[in-house]
């Protein structure tokens, strides 16, 4: 794939990705109040289509804010927390303390949330030194050929993989806390068999 088009393929989602933060959380152009926002489910993708794009994340290596190579496979087996965001993006900085928070409260169980940041490195940088967070950021280097983007239909966009690397919940747009706690419960009670 040409730089050009890629470039062009990734202003077009940051776009979108920019009209999605301005709009009212729940919402999107011709939804209804209570309408889910799309996420892989929603796409009509074939469930191989689905394990394609998952196992595509779990095959990243992207540099962590001081450049060094982070592979998300080294959190295989674990509930993985893969949350695209910016530092632009208003609802993504908003539900990145409560990611922190739920992070701290489940990290000795098995769960690691990932940030992977659609932005400039040196956006990243300055703010999370203003709001730190408890797990790992980790920067999309789209101009250098990584597909890291590529399924990212907006911000923020969440993934949650499970212990076995299927894909447990997606969504688009903020995620609430309480409602990401119930799931990673949920996860947690059926990897203990209970």
């Amino acid at each position: 794939m040409s730089r050009r088009f890629f470039a062009a393929i990734m202003v077009a989602a940051l776009s979108l990705a920019g009209l999605l933060w301005l709009l009212p959380e729940g919402f999107a152009p011709g939804q209804r109040p209570g309408d889910r926002l799309a996420a892989i489910s929603d796409l009509q993708m074939s469930a191989a289509e689905v394990q394609q794009t998952v196992n595509e994340v779990l095959a990243l290596t992207l540099p962590d804010l001081a450049g060094h190579p982070q592979s998300i496979a080294q959190w295989r087996g674990k509930i993985l927390v893969v949350n695209y965001w910016a530092s632009w993006c208003t609802p993504c900085i908003e539900e990145m303390p409560a990611f922190s928070r739920l992070q701290t409260r489940y990290a000795e169980q098995g769960v690691q949330f990932v940030g992977i940041g659609i932005d400039e490195l040196v956006n990243m940088r300055a703010f999370i030194k203003k709001t730190p967070v408890a797990y790992p950021l980790l920067l999309a280097e789209l101009g250098k050929g990584q597909q890291a983007g590529q399924q990212v239909k907006g911000l923020p966009y969440t993934l949650i993989i499970d212990q076995q690397g299927k894909l447990a919940e997606s969504r688009l747009g903020r995620f609430d806390e309480a409602a990401l706690e119930k799931i990673l419960q949920k996860l947690l009670r059926e990897s203990n068999g209970r």
